[in-house]
């Protein structure tokens, strides 16, 4: 490249990227980010969420917004998606990356969002690098399939001159003409980038390869490789993935890998854990009054039709379906005081409406 470009100052010396308190790219260790392809429920997200921070993971991916080659593919939860991505990093402590593929889109994600991930198809969408550039987090660039590397590091370009250096770039292969891989795994080009710029660099195995045998044994080459991390599709149930099953590994394979690469995770401080409880703590207080609201309005009919406030059959019918779930960690005891005390609050809510309607 004959221009001077910010994305090769420093070549060879990589920069630290740091996303939420405790992870750091290019820092020696390598990253491991893994979660699955589409969120497809808050449950599926949990249960993921939890897996792969025991194995060892430091971040959790998970698309709420997803580009599919058929419009009538899966195309993921959209905000809902993104909120529940959200709940279950921030309950497992791991930061989340996820992908944007809209300028407009950018402020909800990155308010949801630890790092903005840019997809392969959006590599040279440069309203959305710009804008990207302009969020205050930190970017994760995939490479495009027909993209060269030159053309790579010029979308690079894009959001470093936004004033944006928070920048990672993902190899995650190049359309060849080889069929049998859904990509070609370019590690040469990955550390190419390494060389030509101060960008820490990590590789997707997943969509490199397409193939789920594939996917464990090129991460164990990424690593050795000396780059900077993986990111890894990962499902409880790979084949029952909503998208890209056929290179989605198990949870189980996940921590195998893990502890064949022994890396350990970092955990995320006490500060980072308040923080999480005191967000769903402002949460919680606000479904509540929701509830609280619901329950005035209830008043309101109840008097209008002569009902009592307390009808003890319907109580006991919540507390019932509530403490017998089997998902979760609350304990049935612990559900039973908890809503005993919700719906204590719910009556004196119905009777207050009932005093001021009887005025």
């Amino acid at each position: 490249m004959a221009e001077e470009l910010l994305v090769t100052e420093g070549a060879g010396q990589t920069r630290v990227v740091n996303v939420g308190s405790f992870v750091r790219f290019g820092d020696s260790a390598p990253v491991v980010i893994a979660g699955p392809c589409s969120v497809e429920s808050e449950r599926q997200i949990i249960e993921t969420a939890e897996a792969v921070a025991a194995a060892g993971a430091h971040m959790l991916r998970g698309g709420a917004f997803k580009p599919r080659t058929s419009p009538y593919s899966f195309q993921g939860l959209g905000l809902d998606g993104l909120r529940y991505l959200r709940a279950a990093g921030r309950a497992t402590g791991l930061p989340v990356v996820t992908e944007v593929m809209d300028v407009q889109d950018v402020g909800p994600v990155a308010e949801s969002a630890d790092m903005l991930q840019i997809g392969a198809r959006s590599m040279q969408n440069f309203s959305l690098l710009r804008a990207a550039g302009r969020s205050g987090r930190p970017v994760l660039l995939k490479r495009g399939a027909g993209a060269t590397l030159d053309e790579w590091l010029h979308a690079a370009e894009y959001v470093l001159a936004e004033g944006n250096r928070d920048v990672v770039l993902c190899e995650r292969g190049i359309r060849s003409f080889e069929p049998y891989t859904r990509n070609t795994m370019d590690l040469a080009s990955a550390l190419a980038a390494r060389q030509r710029t101060s960008l820490p660099v990590i590789a997707d195995p997943s969509h490199a390869t397409g193939r789920r045998e594939l996917v464990v044994p090129m991460a164990r080459a990424v690593i050795s490789s000396g780059l900077d991390g993986v990111i890894l599709e990962v499902h409880p149930n790979p084949d029952g993935s909503l998208s890209d099953a056929a290179q989605t590994i198990s949870t189980d394979a996940f921590a195998a890998l893990m502890r064949s690469l022994h890396i350990a995770p970092r955990s995320a401080d006490l500060a980072q854990l308040r923080d999480a409880v005191d967000e769903l703590d402002e949460a919680i207080v606000k479904l509540i009054d929701q509830r609280m609201a619901l329950s005035a309005r209830i008043g309101e009919v109840k008097r209008h039709h002569g009902l009592p406030v307390r009808q003890l059959s319907r109580e006991q019918a919540i507390l019932q379906r509530l403490s017998t779930r089997r998902d979760g960690h609350l304990t049935p005891a612990a559900v039973t005081d908890i809503w005993t005390a919700i719906l204590s609050a719910s009556r004196e809510r119905q009777g207050r409406t009932a005093a001021q309607e009887g005025r």
